[in-house]
């Protein structure tokens, strides 16, 4: 097949062929043979009204010396492509290998992979434009139990019941300490330095309190529940010994 591309000042002759060698399971090798013939004229349409079944060819722009490509075609969807098991049909074998693999693949492959995961209790999801991650069965139940807390425990702030907690480290800078999907937040901290290392503890009526590891009574607090985190508002509290 003839091409036209454009060198320089001179718009060229090329002549394209292509090879196609097949590799097994599937898989092959299409090489595009780009051969430099001539130029052909300095004008556009000169060289186009000479070569009419020539085709315009951006890609052979600059180019004025024959070279070959080489593009890799997939006749199926259901094979691993590379890796350990490369070649191979897609099963249940490996499963933390496939969700692995997953992440490497695109296109149509991506999407049967995707398809057979979702078959075995996966979830995919999305996140920014087009950024997916891969949800596990064990992720889902477990989204699935912490919403399930994370209702039972609006039920108790609704009513304004106590309720007790136990911190397993300091609060930040802010006030903050966060478990799981809830952030508690008490309203004033002081720092506090101990061998070298900077502290946060709570303020109450100007003493500091330590929490770390002490089952807190919270006994007043508002709060608010957005994109499923819950900021509990720490307004008095105090600890049972």
């Amino acid at each position: 097949m003839l091409a036209i591309g454009f060198a320089n000042k001179f718009y060229t002759l090329w002549n394209i062929s292509e090879e196609r060698r097949d590799l097994g399971n599937g898989h092959s090798y299409i090489i595009t043979y780009n051969d430099y013939i001539k130029n052909i004229s300095f004008d556009k349409e000169t060289a186009l009204a000479q070569y009419p079944d020539a085709k315009l060819d951006e890609t052979l722009k600059g180019h004025t010396k024959s070279w070959e490509s080489t593009k890799e075609v997939w006749d199926n969807v259901n094979c691993y492509r590379f890796g350990k098991y490369k070649y191979q049909t897609i099963d249940s074998t490996d499963v933390n290998y496939l969700c692995w693999y997953w992440n490497q693949i695109y296109g149509e492959h991506k999407e049967y992979v995707s398809s057979f995961l979702e078959g075995l209790g996966y979830e995919i999801r999305t996140w920014g434009e087009d950024n997916q991650y891969l949800m596990s069965p064990e992720d889902l139940e477990n989204e699935r139990k912490q919403k399930e807390a994370s209702n039972e425990f609006i039920k108790i702030l609704d009513k304004k019941e106590d309720f007790n907690v136990v911190f397993e480290c300091n609060p930040d800078y802010d006030g903050e300490c966060r478990i799981d999907n809830v952030i508690y937040k008490f309203q004033e901290v002081k720092e506090n330095y101990y061998n070298g290392f900077l502290y946060y503890l709570p303020v109450v009526d100007g003493k500091q309190k330590r929490i770390k590891n002490k089952n807190l009574v919270i006994t007043n607090y508002n709060y608010l529940v957005n994109d499923n985190i819950i900021t509990v508002e720490i307004l008095d509290f105090k600890i049972n010994k």
